[in-house]
């Protein structure tokens, strides 16, 4: 008996999601999973809520019971995996047989895979692969940034849809073509759910709770459900909305913060990135900044630079990740190299002197750090960052001590980069 007949019907008010993540290389380590993070914030967006995440291998078992027990819970499973052309890609046979579907060469979607074939100037034919074929009565869609067609499949107001594994694949399949149908199926029914984000800095969030202001989360309560996110620069305190407007539990929460003692450590009121707050409001103010990055290594510009137009206000950034480099470059003098350290508060203010002196720039950031595993020493040890921010004429000068490995400490060096850049633009 096909799999799905077996379901009962669970439907509750609120809309359920599942997301099935397939493939034996996540389990292994081999590359560690994205999909399913950014599968829940896109539904979340639509206030379907996110049931289970599950990160399974390519198994026939495993995975027809992932498919029944989704489906007697929630509205909607995602998957990601499984749909290309190699003897592991087992989604597409065990969709078909879960739902009692043969899986047959579909006309239609012939047509789909030899489009996105033609697109990277290749040609199809049906002895290179079976992505042609399809279970019967679901849908093939067109896949916007590869090859294998992606899969609907709707039945008692119910919706399976399965992507490819590919990030990029999977983002653009979602967004462009399974969303018409979800939509279509869910609209009525989407409860976005309303949160405000209260970030604070430099303070941990025992002393927040503890010392602070240990009535506080009693006091957020009352307004939804809190949670507290530990950050590079400090804690997000998040409120998950029960009220039906949220501009008027936001201006309650404001007084109520605003009269406790964390008000002088909060920052911000959203959960804009670093990068993109700092774009919009150096613009704001007609300013540019610069960079000058060692341990980063270019991360903080590109970070910059993931977002769109902001050549407007960022000039640009120097790597010297060598001492070399910091004198040739920068002008940093050997001495203070010899004297200090290139990890030092002496180096990254002659590093941000020069990088002023060379690029033009209102504002400047120079790094320099030990992210690690070698490098440190008792007095220095890895995740140790030298940071130098300012304009002419005013550098201001910190050391910062982190943990985490080599890619962990270096965003997080980025980051309290340009919390400090973002502090001298709103005070410049």
């Amino acid at each position: 008996m096909p799999y799905i007949r077996t379901i009962i019907a669970n439907l509750e008010r609120n809309l359920k999601a599942k997301i099935i993540i397939i493939g034996n290389e996540l389990l292994y380590g081999r590359i560690a999973d994205t999909n399913g993070p950014w599968l829940a914030k896109w539904l979340d967006a639509r206030g379907i809520e996110v049931c289970e995440i599950q990160v399974l291998p390519d198994e026939r078992e495993v995975l027809l019971r992932a498919f029944e027990d989704g489906l007697k819970s929630c509205d909607l499973i995602l998957t990601s995996g499984g749909i290309g052309p190699t003897k592991d890609d087992m989604t597409k046979s065990l969709l078909a047989e879960f739902t009692g579907k043969k899986l047959r060469p579909c006309e239609e979607t012939a047509k789909i895979v030899i489009e996105n074939y033609k697109y990277y100037d290749r040609e199809w034919t049906p002895d290179l692969n079976s992505y042609h074929h399809i279970p019967e009565d679901f849908i093939a869609t067109p896949n916007p940034k590869g090859l294998a067609p992606g899969l609907v499949f709707i039945n008692n107001n119910k919706l399976i849809a399965a992507a490819p594994g590919v990030p990029r694949e999977l983002k653009a399949m979602v967004e462009e073509e399974f969303a018409p149908y979800i939509d279509k199926l869910f609209k009525e029914k989407y409860s976005p759910k309303s949160r405000i984000v209260i970030r604070t800095a430099r303070v941990p969030e025992e002393k927040i709770f503890k010392e602070l202001c240990p009535t506080l989360w009693d006091e957020l309560s009352q307004f939804g459900l809190v949670s507290s996110l530990p950050q590079v620069i400090g804690v997000d305190i998040v409120v998950t909305l029960s009220g039906s407007d949220p501009s008027d539990e936001l201006v309650k929460i404001k007084k109520l913060i605003e009269k406790s003692a964390l008000n002088e450590h909060v920052w911000q009121w959203d959960n804009t990135p670093l990068p993109e707050l700092v774009i919009n409001e150096a613009r704001n103010k007609k300013l540019t900044f610069a960079f000058a990055e060692s341990c980063t290594g270019g991360l903080t510009a590109s970070r910059i630079t993931d977002i769109p137009g902001c050549s407007d206000v960022f000039i640009g950034s120097l790597v010297t990740y060598s001492n070399d480099a910091k004198t040739n470059i920068l002008g940093v003098k050997q001495q203070t190299l010899k004297k200090f350290g290139a990890v030092s508060e002496e180096v990254v203010e002659e590093m941000a002197c020069g990088l002023l002196d060379k690029i033009g720039a209102d504002l400047v950031l120079a790094f320099s750090g030990i992210a690690g595993p070698t490098g440190g020493s008792e007095s220095k040890p890895v995740g140790t960052l030298a940071l130098a921010s300012g304009k002419k004429g005013e550098i201001e000068k910190s050391i910062f001590k982190f943990a985490g490995d080599r890619e962990r400490l270096k965003l997080r060096f980025s980051e309290i980069g340009l919390f400090y850049l973002l502090k001298l633009i709103r005070n410049y």
